[in-house]
């Protein structure tokens, strides 16, 4: 008896695992059988409720997705494809620190890319002017000059009578006495003087050849009875106008370079002209007589024409070739005759010019 009953044990160990296997397997037919149930009620409750509300679904058409596929391929390839870059991908670039921020920045920004604070302005190393002579420590350097003494800048390096200032301006040579600028650059401005308009609109009178018009000297030293058309002291009687603004009006043009003047009668006029006396330190000889607001004259066998006054000179135009030239004033040195000085701007009367 012992031994049948240890013979069911044995047949029971062999063969637990392969129950335990079988009553897993019919719990899974039981699920899928249940799920599947599951699944037929819930279409039918779809398709109740889709007969409800009348919609009728088209089956969803299937589309080719090999072109979209092969862009999406494409696209993968290139991600993973190496970058190409060009021999030289890195510039040497000079950077410099904000002055806000203190980030690095070109050294030619304008403004800082990052607080956008303004930068200063770029500083030209070739422009480099320290002692203020005009001539850059570049220049003066090359021509063994001392860029700290601004009187070499005067001097005249190869004896030539131009200073080594006047030959640099003029892109000159200053070490070559075959090289030097046109005589222009040694015309100087000796002195500016004001010149009050003399004449003043006192009447009109009628007379039998027509209208004449008092015109009197501001100093009363003098009196014209002038019709149109007449030249008083170089201004023509150009026009009258007696309904114009202000008062009876009289329109004068100066005769030199067409310039009109209002004059209102019994008003004097308060504008002032300007007479410029021109010298050459050449051979220290004024330029007679003196000239006015586009006046011309000649010099150096050219005709120049006065164009504007300044308060440091005046601006003159070559007629044959309409390039300005700016002439400074004279300098108290350049009076004397002594050693070149800077120009500068002078109000010295005419009678300091010898």
């Amino acid at each position: 008896m012992s031994q049948t009953i240890q013979g069911k044990n044995d047949w029971f160990k062999n063969n637990y695992a392969k129950l335990i296997l079988l009553i897993l397997m019919l719990g899974l037919l039981v699920s899928c059988v249940l799920l599947v149930g599951r699944i037929l009620a819930a279409k039918g409750d779809v398709q109740r409720a889709l007969a409800r509300v009348g919609l009728k679904g088209n089956a969803v058409e299937l589309k080719d997705t090999k072109g979209f596929d092969q862009i999406l391929a494409d696209a993968r390839q290139a991600a993973t494809e190496p970058l190409k870059l060009p021999a030289h991908v890195a510039v040497s670039d000079i950077r410099v620190a904000c002055i806000k921020c203190g980030r690095p920045i070109r050294y030619d920004a304008v403004e800082c890319p990052f607080c956008l604070a303004a930068q200063p302005e770029i500083f030209d190393a070739d422009k480099l002017d320290t002692d203020g002579d005009g001539i850059p420590d570049k220049v003066e350097i090359a021509l063994g000059l001392d860029p700290q003494n601004a009187d070499d800048a005067y001097g005249d390096l190869d004896g030539d009578g131009f200073t080594n200032l006047e030959e640099f301006l003029a892109n000159m040579d200053p070490k070559d006495p075959a090289s030097f600028p046109p005589p222009i650059v040694k015309l100087r401005v000796a002195g500016i003087r004001p010149v009050p308009f003399h004449l003043r609109f006192v009447s009109v009178s009628e007379f039998d050849d027509g209208k004449r018009f008092q015109l009197n000297l501001q100093s009363l030293e003098r009196t014209y009875f002038q019709k149109l058309g007449d030249i008083v002291m170089g201004y023509k009687i150009e026009s009258f106008d007696p309904d114009a603004q202000g008062g009876e009006t009289l329109i004068l043009v100066r005769q030199a370079d067409k310039r009109a003047v209002r004059l209102v009668k019994g008003r004097p006029v308060t504008e002032e002209d300007r007479v410029i006396l021109f010298v050459s330190l050449l051979n220290r000889q004024p330029i007679r007589p003196p000239k006015r607001l586009h006046d011309t004259f000649e010099f150096d066998g050219k005709t120049y024409k006065v164009i504007d006054i300044r308060r440091d000179g005046v601006v003159i135009q070559n007629e044959q070739t309409q390039e300005t030239v700016a002439v400074p004033m004279m300098t108290d040195a350049e009076r004397r005759g002594g050693p070149q000085a800077q120009p500068q701007a002078s109000a010295s009367p005419f009678g300091d010019f010898p």
